[in-house]
């Protein structure tokens, strides 16, 4: 076997959004440095080569970087879940800040300035985790995260991304399900029937315990394990998902509740919400807050305005970004979400609201046919944005600005790239770090059209 490159004393001259040094090699190439940090010196050796980069790990330390911090996880090395525990906050913030930037700048061919990172908590933030299941080497059931780009499962007891009421629940569910003898999912297989174990909370601690199974109904020994797990003080229900595909997709289309005391209900912004275990809601509350109200500036809806809110989820973003006066219309593909919108627009007081199960591109023409026209819109799409039928939907509906919520700048950038040809712009533009400590960083932006920026107000 080759004896892999090593460099003595090389610098570290800045990270990537997703965690690694970046440094200059003697001869000219670049190295991406795993756990290596911006002002480092290092002797680092190479791991892998391509025509472009090589990787490279750390072989020793010569000189530590003012921003390295002790990161304090025992499994953060392991499980692939943060790639920033190592650094200061602040520098991560700058780094997802440029990654926002630099995505614009690359794709869209257009300078941003937004305004600066803001979050609640970089810790202690996570309102939903979803654990894939597996057993240990003594057979033990475990929960954890698939380690970086692989499937070996790193057992987690104790998460700092996690809210603190998860911990206790989520050992206490493991032992009620592992004493019953229910089986793992074996994906070579397609055999077993424990697949993920699914928590979710709100900010009173209150948790609901989705178990997804490899299974079309719930067996004896599950539902005894459910009702262990309901016994818990602060699980306020526990859920069975089906879900028998062979696919890497968490959820299956059916759930069915097996002890529910109460449904798990939020307030955000002031407006209370029931959250069902497969509908979208924000991971962060409280950053989620910040960042509604800046949607709220940035779309200036009135209270005679008709708002529509693409890729609804349960109504969070329309409920609390709307007045409660205005015709409010939403759409999303997730049946469960719909109703749980339904549920919440009632709840909040609202007269004049409808929330269809559709796809995004279909929402605008629909609204317009339940309340004549649009005046306000936000649009909040998964990471991989915009449909192309969405695009054109919106440069076709003839809507002078709109906000745009995004969990991933590369798409955004593109999908801006496409508004523009359509006269629209970017008139501000604000990032909200819903995961600190990963590489995800949420943006907010106001399209416009060009002759619309002195009156961003209707």
């Amino acid at each position: 076997m080759a004896k892999k490159q090593q460099f003595h004393g090389v610098k570290i001259e800045n990270m990537t959004n997703l965690g690694a040094g970046v440094a200059k090699l003697p001869d000219g190439r670049v190295a991406f440095v795993k756990n290596g940090v911006t002002g480092d010196v290092a002797d680092i050796e190479i791991i892998k080569e391509s025509a472009a980069y090589s990787v490279a790990t750390v072989s020793a330390l010569i000189r530590g970087s003012g921003y390295r911090r002790a990161d304090g996880c025992a499994s953060y090395k392991r499980c692939g879940g943060c790639v920033f525990r190592h650094i200061d906050y602040e520098l991560e913030k700058q780094i997802k800040r440029d990654h926002v930037i630099n995505a614009f700048k690359k794709i869209a061919a257009i300078d941003i300035s937004p305004e600066p990172v803001v979050t609640f908590s970089s810790d202690r933030y996570r309102n939903n985790v979803r654990f894939p299941l597996g057993k240990d080497e003594n057979g033990k059931l475990i929960a954890g995260f698939y380690s970086e780009s692989s499937h070996r499962l790193v057992p987690v007891e104790k998460c700092f991304t996690h809210k603190e009421c998860f911990d206790g629940v989520l050992n206490c569910a493991l032992g009620a399900l592992d004493s019953f003898g229910l089986s793992v999912y074996d994906e070579v297989s397609g055999e077993g029937e424990l697949r993920y174990l699914c928590l979710r909370c709100n900010r009173e601690g209150e948790v609901s315990v989705c178990i997804v199974v490899n299974a079309e109904g719930v067996s004896q020994k599950l539902r005894s394990a459910a009702e262990r797990i309901a016994q818990i003080e602060n699980v306020c229900g526990v859920y069975v998902n089906f879900n028998s595909k062979k696919t890497n997709v968490i959820f299956g289309e059916k759930t069915v509740a097996v002890c529910e005391k109460r449904p798990l209900y939020e307030t955000i912004c002031g407006r209370r919400f029931m959250i069902s275990p497969r509908s979208f809601f924000q991971v962060n509350t409280e950053t989620a807050e910040m960042l509604y109200n800046k949607a709220a500036e940035y779309s200036g809806c009135g209270e005679n305005d008709v708002f529509v809110d693409l890729y609804c989820g349960t109504g969070t973003i329309g409920i609390c970004v709307s007045p409660r006066e205005c015709a409010l219309y939403g759409c999303d593909i997730v049946p469960e979400a719909v109703e749980n919108a339904r549920t919440n627009a009632l709840a909040d007081g609202r007269k004049r609201f409808r929330y269809d199960c559709a796809d995004a591109s279909e929402g605008l023409a629909a609204c317009v046919r339940e309340f004549g026209r649009i005046d306000a819109l936000i649009v909040d799409p998964p990471r991989k944005g915009l449909s192309p039928q969405t695009v054109n939907a919106i440069c076709e509906s003839g809507i002078e600005k709109f906000v745009y919520i995004s969990c991933n700048p590369d798409t955004l950038a593109r999908d801006v790239k496409g508004l523009m040809r359509a006269g629209y712009h970017v008139e501000r533009s604000a990032l909200f770090d819903l995961f600190p400590r990963t590489a995800h960083v949420e943006t907010v932006v106001l399209m416009a059209k060009k002759y619309t920026h002195l009156n961003l107000r209707r």
